[in-house]
């Protein structure tokens, strides 16, 4: 069931670039990611689960890229990819964090680094952040603004002041994740990209749609005035 809402997704929204979080998949073989994808035009990088936990996929459209190399850590999977007829190099992370402080800002600073490392260009950070940048992004169980959240918030936008990438505002509804009961609801999930992502592709606007089989809504970027899909 899962498998094929994800490949209907693909299908429909012409996605030329999937990023899933916590897949638990220790192994992710061809034909897993052939069924998720819905053909035979992909390519595909993981960072396995461990145990029933956590877990990393990132497809996306072989006949209109060539990989140049991935790399891969505690909490996202990154690809360099040569992308179109132009060989636009691009950098895609797909991230997914833990939950508590001290991990996230190990991941944050370790996301920097790499943006530093391999220099400007085109980027993208998408994926399930596990921290909001405003109180007003979080509501109901655990919504107070504590001193732990403000020190929270406080970090991730020194982070994505530091990564030096635009938080593309969500289309469609504010709030990504839900809890269960309906209670709570909060935007973890969020897309960054970097100013030479927008000025190769054109403006990018970021649809959060219903959610399905999780508890948290699919994200689907488009980018420039012209319909290139997702």
């Amino acid at each position: 069931m899962k498998r094929k809402v994800i490949k209907d997704l693909v299908l429909d929204q012409r996605v030329d670039f999937l990023a899933i979080q916590e897949s638990k998949f220790v192994v992710v073989t061809e034909s897993l990611c052939r069924g998720l994808w819905g053909g035979d035009d992909f390519d595909w990088a993981f960072l396995p689960s461990v145990g029933n936990s956590g877990g990393i996929i990132s497809i996306w459209r072989k006949s209109k890229s060539n990989l140049l190399f991935s790399f891969v850590g505690e909490g996202f999977v990154g690809v360099c990819l040569e992308w179109g007829s132009n060989k636009d190099r691009c950098f895609a992370v797909n991230i997914y964090s833990k939950c508590d402080l001290v991990a996230k800002q190990i991941l944050w600073a370790n996301l920097v680094l790499l943006k530093y490392t391999f220099g400007d260009g085109k980027w993208c950070m998408v994926g399930d952040f596990n921290a909001v940048s405003h109180a007003d992004e979080r509501r109901g169980v655990n919504s107070e603004t504590s001193s732990a959240m403000v020190l929270e918030i406080n970090f991730f936008n020194s982070f994505m002041l530091d990564v030096d990438l635009f938080d593309v505002n969500p289309l469609g509804q504010k709030f990504t994740w839900y809890h269960a009961s309906g209670l709570a609801m909060s935007r973890i999930d969020r897309v960054l990209i970097s100013d030479g992502w927008t000025r190769c592709w054109g403006m990018a606007t970021l649809w959060v749609l219903p959610r399905k089989i999780s508890d948290h809504c699919p994200l689907v970027l488009k980018s420039g005035n012209t319909d290139w899909g997702p």
